[in-house]
């Protein structure tokens, strides 16, 4: 009994870091934890909707990032192989 209830430092400051890691998820997700307790699997159906959208939303970015970053890469690769050659 002792042992479950005894903490080392180090675990304690791992235990406030993932509460705090936690916590920063559900804020961006928009969860309120007094519903997480009034309506669980309301709560969880509404974070998985907002999940996907932001999902989406960062597909679009990734593909829009895409379209300049690859077609540079592929010149200064390019590039690279010419000089490495010479």
């Amino acid at each position: 009994m002792q042992r479950l209830f005894t903490f080392s430092p180090s675990g304690l400051v791992k235990l406030i870091l993932a509460c705090i890691g936690v916590g920063i998820i559900l804020a961006i997700l928009n969860i309120d934890p007094r519903r997480v307790w009034s309506d669980f699997f309301g709560t969880i159906a509404e974070a998985w909707a907002k999940g996907w959208e932001m999902a989406d939303w960062a597909v679009d970015y990734l593909l829009l990032g895409a379209i300049l970053v690859v077609p540079v890469f592929i010149i200064l690769r390019v590039l690279n192989a010419i000089g490495k050659k010479s």
